[in-house]
């Protein structure tokens, strides 16, 4: 008899199939850059061995090879890939071969696609804002950093050393859309990296002008989908509120700090507080909420501001604390909608921090330097961001996970020892292909 608690990579492969049924098509219409006539592995095989090394928090492309050089892993990817033909495991540089010459448009497409299926299921519709719109949190983070230039896109900076000297390093990083779909369940929706156009530019790329090319690339992808934008006091800045409003027709939701709009945030001081609405003894701290509508309007800003504010007293060592939140929108804040605006503005941090941290300290290792060719490098992350959308839908749907509590790496653990000690059977093969319902915590 199987145990219904816990069936490993099995659940693995019926989630896939479950959620994204279409997956292996919409790989293997994917441009395939090698020469035809030497291909042995397909682009299905290649791409789930790459899921798979990350699902199971594998770190380096060799420690891979070492992990699943086992008969069981190679039938459960030829299972994964529709593939009976599979006879061995691909070698970790036939991998990087490929990912070095795959576009990463493709891989993008692949994402999209996942994505519109799983906004097309109407499961996740209870995560969007006043019952609408959906969160697109955007956030950088930095992936690799070099002594030496490491190709000519490098950005770089200088640093003060140990030694007290001056010295440059150079660097990679991306800005990620991130799509809301539950409480602590946020899926890529978007990515740009973040880079020079050569070693002479006269000024550096940054987040804001990645943010100009990333956003109105998710707008072509999804036209119809309404989408309230947040993002920390970086992307409070006019041109940001623009192109939502002008091009993109989205809302936002952005933090509000005096060091980016100083204007808006000390006319708001200035406001007293009969000038403002107060709802008190809201959220789960009971502190007071406070708004404004129409902040542009007494400082000349041309962009909607529309100001809140949200404020609780806790103890810390035994000592009363204050702590205050503001951000600013372009949705018109009433008492009824006060307090989930409020949640929401709270919640962008908190995901961010979560996702990032998952992906660089505890799952996926995204800072791992996989491969010094630019566009593998490129693919890699772009495949992590595959294999998160899958593994936070494995993890959901996970028994053991629900009923104790199991840790993401714990979880990520036994994931593996199922990968490389469970031979998939004809009855589990069976069992995945049937339709049964996954229900997500």
């Amino acid at each position: 008899m199987r145990k219904q608690h816990d069936r490993g990579i099995i659940d693995f492969i019926q989630i896939v199939k479950h959620y994204f049924h279409r997956m292996n098509k919409w790989i293997s219409e994917m441009d395939d850059p090698r020469h035809q006539g030497y291909i042995t592995y397909s682009q299905e095989t290649l791409i789930f061995m790459g899921i798979m090394k990350n699902v199971c928090s594998i770190k380096s492309m060799h420690q891979m090879d070492d992990f699943f050089n086992e008969e069981q892993c190679i039938r459960a990817l030829s299972v994964l890939a529709n593939d009976d033909r599979l006879e061995e495991m691909p070698h970790c540089d036939t991998l990087n071969y490929y990912l070095s010459k795959l576009s990463p448009e493709c891989l993008k497409k692949l994402r999209t696609n996942m994505i519109k299926t799983l906004i097309r299921s109407k499961n996740f519709n209870q995560a969007r804002l006043l019952n609408k719109y959906w969160r697109i949190i955007l956030d950088g983070t930095g992936l690799f950093h070099f002594h030496e230039r490491h190709c000519p896109n490098c950005l770089k900076t200088k640093i003060k050393g140990e030694d007290g000297k001056m010295k440059t390093i150079y660097y990679h990083k991306v800005l990620e859309a991130k799509l809301v779909l539950g409480e602590g369940f946020v899926v890529s929706v978007g990515t740009e990296f973040i880079e020079n156009e050569n070693e002479d530019v006269s000024k550096q790329d940054c987040e804001l002008n990645a943010a100009k090319r990333l956003l109105p690339r998710i707008k072509k992808e999804y036209p119809k989908l309404p989408v309230i934008l947040q993002a920390d006091a970086l992307y409070e800045a006019e041109p940001i509120m623009e192109l939502c409003r002008k091009e993109l027709k989205w809302r936002y939701l952005l933090t509000h700090k005096d060091t980016r709009q100083q204007n808006i945030g000390r006319d708001y001081e200035l406001l007293t507080d009969e000038d403002k609405d107060i709802v008190k003894a809201i959220c789960q701290e009971k502190g007071t909420g406070k708004y404004y509508n129409g902040m542009e309007k007494i400082t000349g800003k041309k962009e909607t501001m529309n100001l809140f504010e949200y404020e609780y007293e806790t103890y810390e060592n035994g000592q009363k604390k204050n702590i205050e939140f503001m951000w600013s929108t372009d949705l018109k804040i009433t008492r009824k909608n006060l307090e989930e605006l409020i949640k929401a503005g709270r919640g962008r941090w908190q995901i961010e921090n979560q996702g990032f941290n998952v992906q660089k300290n505890i799952l996926y290792h995204i800072q791992h330097l996989n491969s010094h060719n630019p566009i593998a490098m490129k693919n890699h992350y772009l495949l992590t961001q595959i294999s998160d959308i899958l593994m936070q839908l494995y993890i959901r749907g996970n028994e053991m996970v629900k009923k104790y509590g199991q840790g993401i790496k714990n979880t990520s653990s036994r994931l593996l020892e199922s990968f490389r000690r469970h031979l998939v059977s004809d009855e589990d093969v069976s069992y995945i292909k049937r339709r049964t319902s996954v229900y997500l915590e």
